[in-house]
């Protein structure tokens, strides 16, 4: 597992591999403010687990100060797709699951392969995506049209976060990428409705410094930001379904419609997720070198 992990870092953070007295000692300091041993820790915990119980044992674990509205929203059975923004990255996905298990267990999630690098168990809960043009392949691409074409044929709910990535740092506010044309396609050509959804929250303050710092470093604080997340606040809206028919045969129109109607939704909701005042002290704590 510690293998693994490594490779996830330095693939995120290639000047992290190099040898030197520089990057030994720097790596040394981001591993104290990562809590990295912690990680492995709790990576070597849930890989006995089955791919069901390490998305139940993280949810419980990291949601605990979790609000939702609009659940009824959500259809009891049948394919569908919720469309979402992506504040946080990782933990998005694991407190959504959390918020919807009981009423759609058979929910998966469009997700970066990486995942089933570490937790291959989860393969039934994970459609494998590469959002990263450049390492995108034909044979990648095939394993997420399969997985897709079944799970609908299975009539399964289907959640995608059409940024990719999580939302950019502009200042003091959180701008959600550009959206790909993903979810608007497949709801089409599947004739699926599709359920906005907004999720109101922030990462560490430690995670903004690292990208004022470099992109860099901000990437490799994913894995500390799912499993902090206990300390945060989080607030779901879930709207009323969008029906295939209601959208343009344009994918980009029919996306910039998706992503205004879950923009809407948060507009809606104006306190952001925040840290508990223990949760910075420990952070505070935790960072000083």
């Amino acid at each position: 597992m510690k293998q693994i992990i490594d490779q996830l870092i330095y693939e995120r953070a290639p000047w992290l591999a190099t040898y030197s007295t520089t990057t030994s000692a720097v790596g040394r300091i981001l591993k104290a403010c990562l809590n990295y041993k912690t990680t492995l820790e709790q990576a070597n915990r849930l890989e006995c687990l089955t791919g069901i119980e390490i998305l139940n044992t993280v949810g419980d674990e990291i949601a605990r100060q979790v609000s939702i509205s609009g659940l009824d929203n959500v259809p009891s059975s049948g394919a569908a797709l919720i469309v979402a923004n992506h504040p946080t990255g990782i933990a998005d996905a694991i407190i959504l699951h959390n918020a919807i298990r009981h009423k759609r267990p058979d929910v998966y999630f469009f997700a970066n392969s990486d995942i089933l690098r570490v937790f291959p168990q989860m393969n039934t809960y994970i459609a494998p995506v590469e959002w990263r043009k450049e390492k995108r392949s034909k044979s990648q691409t095939r394993k997420t049209l399969r997985f897709t074409k079944q799970a609908m044929e299975q009539s399964r709910l289907g959640v995608i976060f059409p940024s990719g990535r999580l939302a950019k740092r502009v200042g003091i506010k959180l701008i959600e990428r550009e959206w790909m044309t993903s979810a608007a396609t497949m709801a089409k050509k599947y004739d699926v409705p599709v359920i906005p959804v907004h999720i109101s929250a922030r990462n560490s303050y430690l995670f903004y410094i690292f990208d004022l710092i470099h992109p860099t470093l901000r990437d490799i604080t994913l894995f500390k930001e799912t499993l902090n997340k206990k300390d945060f606040r989080f607030h779901i809206t879930i709207g009323q379904s969008v029906e295939p028919k209601s959208l343009s045969d344009d994918p980009k129109l029919a996306t910039s419609l998706l992503k205004s109607t879950v923009n809407a939704l948060g507009n809606n909701y104006k306190e952001h997720g925040k840290a508990s005042p223990k949760y910075y002290w420990k952070t505070a704590l935790k960072t000083v070198i």
